[in-house]
């Protein structure tokens, strides 16, 4: 995810694309692979007895746990060669109270305190955001090359982000939207469109 992101936003100033583009031979078998793990995970989701959200929301987790744990996984390892050998991370509280059993029932998302993990996932959704601008800009850019051409060489790149983007709408709404005391905190929401910037700034300087 951290990868693709950046470098999507590398490739609007540099190469059209850095994924496969549409009219290759290759398009049709990473497709089908794609699509059909997506038709038997929800599959079997829904085979085990639960709902078409329910496997959503498995998916969202899936993701937030991959680009999470994978990181405080890297800096515990890299704290212990450096003689830090006690190193723990608190990522998230475990208190619970009422209003949280209610916005659990009404399946909203719980962010509260702030956090390492959340930092690293807003900053993350921020940056599938920014790209995913900077390439609807580029499409609008080079429509004059042909709607065609923006087609075949960026098609994948939107897809990719807008699936990004569309998984990551709990992020967005708890860092602009939301009000209750589950939202993402505002000092969060700086620092991940500080660090959204930094790197979007890196890419282009």
């Amino acid at each position: 995810m951290v990868s693709k992101s950046t470098g999507l936003q590398k490739k609007l100033t540099n190469s059209p694309s850095d994924l496969m583009k549409v009219s290759s031979k290759w398009f049709l078998p990473f497709a089908y692979v794609i699509i059909a793990e997506l038709i038997c995970s929800s599959a079997e989701f829904l085979w085990s007895g639960g709902t078409i959200l329910g496997w959503w929301n498995e998916l969202r987790m899936w993701l937030y746990k991959r680009t999470s744990s994978y990181i405080f996984a890297f800096l515990d390892v890299m704290l212990k060669l450096f003689g830090s050998s006690n190193s723990t991370f608190i990522v998230t509280p475990k208190v619970s109270d009422e209003d949280v059993l209610l916005r659990y029932k009404q399946e909203k998302m719980e962010f509260g305190n702030a956090s390492p993990m959340l930092t690293i996932l807003s900053t993350l959704a921020m940056l599938n955001l920014l790209c995913l601008v900077g390439l609807v800009k580029e499409v609008i850019i080079t429509r004059e090359v042909g709607l065609k051409y923006a087609f075949d060489t960026m098609a994948l790149q939107i897809l990719l982000c807008g699936f990004l983007v569309l998984i990551n709408l709990p992020l967005y709404n708890g860092l602009f939207f939301r009000q209750d005391k589950g939202k993402i905190p505002s000092s969060t929401l700086v620092q991940s469109v500080i660090f959204a910037l930094s790197c979007v700034a890196y890419v282009y300087y």
